[in-house]
């Protein structure tokens, strides 16, 4: 039996409308008896940018890959940033990231195909030079690690590690208009 491209379309936009509504309860899920989630477990993507005040971020959003919901707890451990050049060194303050929305450390359960997201900054009033961070390799829960390509400025005080701050995990998808 043929279908009428009004009702193929009507069928197409629910379809879509329950992905969505699926994606945007995944991070809301329960967290009960879930394990944390790996490096494994996850997929990586930045999904924004913000400037201002010689402190730009970065939005990470985490999007749960596996069959299974999986947990974040708290904050993702940033274990390495690379430029061009190779790894730099680096120090990673948990907290506030100008530009970006405090997010309370908690729990979140992220379902098969959900997100959640944080954000990582830095200053670029520093001296020169600038470096443009091209990598950020971060742990979710402490288990495995996870990679990210991005397009992150920063300078540091002369002789010290390019400073970094990195916001609490937040449910959905992260983006500078939150």
């Amino acid at each position: 039996m043929a279908t009428s491209p009004r009702r193929r379309a009507l069928a197409g936009g629910m379809i879509a409308l329950s992905m969505a509504a699926v994606t945007a309860l995944g991070p809301s899920a329960s967290a009960g008896d879930a394990a944390g989630c790996s490096g494994r477990d996850l997929s990586a993507e930045v999904t924004g940018y913000a400037e201002g005040v010689s402190q730009p971020a970065a939005y990470i959003t985490v999007t749960n890959t596996s069959a299974r919901t999986c947990v974040v707890r708290g904050y993702p451990t940033i274990t390495s940033a690379r430029t061009k050049k190779g790894r730099q060194p680096i120090t990673v303050t948990d907290g506030a990231v100008m530009n970006a929305p405090r997010n309370q450390p908690r729990t979140i359960a992220i379902s098969p195909g959900g997100h959640a997201w944080f954000a990582v900054g830095a200053a670029t009033a520093y001296d020169p030079p600038v470096v443009t961070f091209v990598r950020l390799r971060f742990s979710p829960n402490g288990d495995g690690t996870r990679s990210v390509r991005l397009a992150l400025q920063a300078s540091a005080p002369t002789g010290k590690p390019f400073p970094l701050g990195v916001t609490a995990f937040a449910p959905g998808v992260g983006n500078p208009n939150q």
